[in-house]
């Protein structure tokens, strides 16, 4: 059976996105991407649809990792600071606290050692039903 990393570094969309999974291990997940022309908005910067893309992919590899499966249930945060083409960027997802049903992470998102972006993101669990079922 394949591992979370080795799946997560095969999602489609990540890699339509040029975004590498860097790191997977228990409770911790960090991806990274250079931002081309292709990823930065109107203005010429970041899209933010890309930091998003970049920390979702960091939170779905760490939670699918302490439990698979574990599917989004929410995601909140905050956009601090701007990148260009160029840039490199690191989302790093860490997991804050854990039930039996769910999973609370929080995702940076950093140019170099800079803080851009921080989310929050609540998975649920899928339990497998017993054989009261």
């Amino acid at each position: 059976m394949e591992t979370i990393a080795v799946r997560a570094a095969r999602d489609p969309y990540a890699r339509h996105l040029g975004i590498t999974v860097d790191t997977v291990e228990e409770g911790f997940a960090s991806c990274s991407v250079k931002i081309g022309r292709d990823l930065c908005n109107f203005l010429g910067m970041a899209h933010g649809g890309l930091v998003f893309s970049l920390a979702d992919v960091a939170f779905s590899a760490a939670s699918n990792r302490d439990h698979y499966p574990s599917y989004a249930l929410d995601i909140s945060g905050s956009f601090l600071k701007t990148a260009a083409e160029g840039d490199i960027l690191r989302a790093e997802a860490r997991l804050v606290h854990s039930t039996r049903r769910t999973g609370l992470y929080r995702m940076d998102v950093f140019r170099g050692n800079e803080l851009m972006a921080t989310f929050n993101g609540t998975v649920f669990r899928k339990v497998s039903s017993g054989s009261c079922g």
